[in-house]
């Protein structure tokens, strides 16, 4: 059991001892917010992976299972499927977060009370898009005029038009975008997007104070945008106004596109390719190395602590195989790298070769070659000049892959997309609190002995100074990533709540942006219609059906947002948008 069995009886059997309150009066709200943390991922209705159900619509957890078992037999926790699935350790799976006792006994409560149905989020006024390029006009216009072409804007209202979204949701959505703007900087300064509008939907951010001025970061984004539109009908008094402040809004910024999706921007920048451009990451881990002023081979021919540390275990929490980490002090803090490697690689058990890799050093010359492990690939993690982190996945010849192998690593939880770790954004997923405590077991138990062995006791230090390291290391994350989201996650200025006590923000939006799926409301939101009547009216069936988009005119179809961005020149959504009077813009 996840607890001990006798412990969680008592949880789920006297859930006021965690809950401090009478189990009845146990809300629906506090039920759903649990599902949503652990369920929603995988059951989120039609089209989702674990598509039986919905974890957040009641009624369907009312409903009986694929076995004839009810989800949620309302009064009778312990007969129902999915507290029986919770605590069976069937749900969630393994290697995804798990919930506590604590969220368990909400469970239990919730659905011993009645399973009454979860409060309806409280409504919001739809954001038009007409709203949404106002305010940017307004905000560029009184900007100096020095400073408008440097000027660029994100929105995120497409997600506050969605009914389901919460304000929590909302809050680490915004999270989301400034920890990943500022994962994608050199610059020694965390910077918080800036507001511009009352209800925090439209973003500005000035791209000097992320170095995207040079190189043309922008301009390598917005090649991969698929939502790209200028406004260009004049057939009533809003589409003339659209036209006329995009016009205006591309002027004063010198931009073909100075305005992106805010959830595309988190789930795309994070991940190759634009993860690179963004960067300027190398091709291979040594000339990283080198622009990063970390001479691993030399640091392994003299070290102390303080330049090289390595701890070894036997399995992590992306690879069954064991695992090597060395710890290095690098141009902007901490330089951490893995070593990982395939069930069957030859010599990769490190108790016998812990003194790899073998291409450390050029062919001939290194100092322990019986000892040496060949490796498969790795990771490297390291400290950004603001604090936060970087992340590149390297190959067992030290070249960048953009994702790891999967008899190598996977993830779980599919941030990606997939069960492959793609290099970014699966890393942010993972490392959310920065580096993962860990503890050596080569110290004073290697199978080498001499000289090789004197090294061994050299190179993996005492596991007190290790955890010195793994804190210090994770304070600096810590502190940076508080200073980019904190002020998002937090309701107010009585909210004192730890950066550790917030969901990761950016694999959230990923998974949340990658795995879901569009109906004929969504697909609507997206083109910033009124609802799916409209849609259908105005772009019209027959269109959807030669676009072939025509699950989105079936009851209950929906499409995959990867089918929503295919291109062939342009993509679907751009051509159900030129059915709309606007005009698809594809940089090349």
């Amino acid at each position: 059991m996840r607890c001990g069995y006798q412990v969680l009886l008592l949880l789920l059997l006297s859930p006021s001892l965690v809950l401090g309150q009478d189990p009845a009066s146990v809300d629906s709200l506090a039920a759903r917010t649990v599902l949503r943390q652990f369920c929603v991922r995988c059951h989120s209705g039609p089209g989702s992976e674990g598509g039986e159900f919905d974890a957040l619509n009641q009624a369907t957890l009312l409903k009986k299972d694929s076995s004839d078992n009810p989800l949620v037999l309302p009064g009778k926790p312990g007969e129902s499927a999915l507290i029986q699935r919770i605590i069976e350790q069937e749900m969630p799976p393994s290697g995804q977060p798990q919930p506590r006792p604590e969220d368990i006994a909400i469970l239990w409560s919730w659905v011993k009370s009645g399973a009454a149905a979860f409060p309806a989020i409280e409504a919001r006024e739809p954001v038009s898009i007409l709203q949404v390029m106002t305010a940017i006009r307004n905000d560029v216009r009184d900007i100096p005029l020095e400073d408008q072409s440097y000027q660029r804007y994100f929105t995120l209202h497409y997600l506050a038009n969605n009914p389901q979204q919460s304000d929590d949701d909302l809050r680490l959505q915004r999270a989301a975008l400034s920890k990943a703007l500022n994962s994608l900087s050199w610059k020694k300064r965390i910077v918080v997007p800036r507001p511009v509008d009352k209800a925090q939907l439209v973003f500005a951010i000035d791209i000097r104070s992320l170095d995207w001025e040079k190189k043309d970061r922008w301009q390598q984004l917005i090649r991969d945008y698929p939502y790209g539109a200028h406004f260009t009908g004049s057939s009533d008094a809003t589409a003339k106004t659209l036209r006329d402040l995009d016009i205006e809004i591309r002027k004063y910024t010198h931009s073909e596109l100075p305005v992106l999706r805010g959830d595309w921007f988190v789930a795309n920048a994070t991940r190759p390719p634009l993860y690179y451009k963004l960067l300027d990451l190398p091709h291979d881990a040594r000339t990283l190395e080198q622009q990063l002023e970390v001479d691993i081979a030399d640091r392994f021919m003299s070290p102390t602590p303080d330049r090289i540390a390595r701890a070894a275990f036997d399995k992590s929490g992306v690879s069954g195989q064991n695992r090597l980490l060395e710890r290095l002090e690098s141009k902007h803090g901490a330089y951490w790298k893995s070593y990982d490697f395939k069930a069957n690689s030859p010599h990769n058990r490190l108790r016998r070769f812990p003194l790899g890799p073998a291409n450390l050093f050029p062919p001939g010359k290194h100092p322990f070659p019986n000892q040496a492990f060949e490796h498969d690939g790795g990771e490297i993690i390291f400290n950004l000049p603001n604090g936060l982190q970087a992340y590149y996945l390297i190959d067992g010849k030290e070249g960048r892959i953009d994702e790891g192998p999967i008899e190598v690593v996977s993830d779980p939880l599919k941030t990606s997309g997939t069960p492959a770790i793609v290099n970014g954004v699966s890393c942010m997923a993972c490392h959310k609190l920065g580096i993962i405590s860990f503890k050596d077991y080569i110290r004073g138990n290697s199978a080498v002995f001499g000289a090789a062995e004197e090294q061994v006791e050299r190179l993996y230090i005492d596991q007190k100074l290790m955890d010195d390291y793994v804190a210090e290391d994770s304070r600096r994350f810590q502190s940076a990533l508080d200073a980019a989201t904190g002020i998002f996650l937090r309701t107010g200025p009585t909210d004192k709540r730890p950066i550790s006590d917030f969901p990761e923000p950016v694999g959230e939006m990923s998974r949340q942006y990658r795995l879901g799926f569009l109906d004929q409301a969504a697909a609507a939101r997206e083109l910033d219609l009124a609802g799916p009547e409209e849609l259908l009216t105005r772009v019209g069936v027959k269109k959807l059906k030669q676009l072939g988009l025509e699950n989105l005119i079936k009851p209950g179809g929906v499409i995959a947002r990867l089918e929503w961005e295919s291109t062939t020149g342009v993509s679907l959504m751009q051509e159900v948008a030129r059915e709309l009077g606007r005009t698809p813009l594809r940089i090349f």
